[in-house]
């Protein structure tokens, strides 16, 4: 998925990065923040909802995209506003959506939205 799911973002001449665990997330995350995070539930050792945490932590306003194989309920989460949950498998055109949404509801909050978000 991580794969798939990088193809789809880098197809708009984004800078995606992308890792294989929480942990690599979290350092690149430390060292360069990112516009968005797109995020598995499943990693090994940390999982997506530990990693949302650290990166909120960090950034609040950062919006965040959660993958799961199963419909998530965020709000049973009790997390941020500005995360989203995506069910596997996934097509680019959800994806979009749910970026747009995001950044629509950033702009709407009057949070400032990151330019090079595409």
């Amino acid at each position: 998925m991580r794969e798939i799911t990088y193809e789809l973002l880098a197809i708009d001449d984004r800078d995606v990065v992308a890792v294989a665990t929480g942990e690599e997330a979290l350092i690149a995350f430390q060292k360069s923040p990112f516009d968005i995070v797109v995020t598995d539930i499943s990693l090994p050792a940390m999982s997506g909802f530990d990693l949302v945490r650290h990166v909120k932590k960090l950034a609040p306003a950062v919006p965040i995209i959660l993958a799961s194989g199963y419909p998530l309920h965020l709000e049973e989460a009790q997390l941020a506003s500005n995360i989203r949950a995506i069910t596997k498998p996934f097509d680019s055109p959800q994806l979009e959506a749910l970026i747009e949404d995001l950044f629509g509801s950033l702009a709407v909050s009057g949070a400032s939205r990151p330019a090079d978000h595409r």
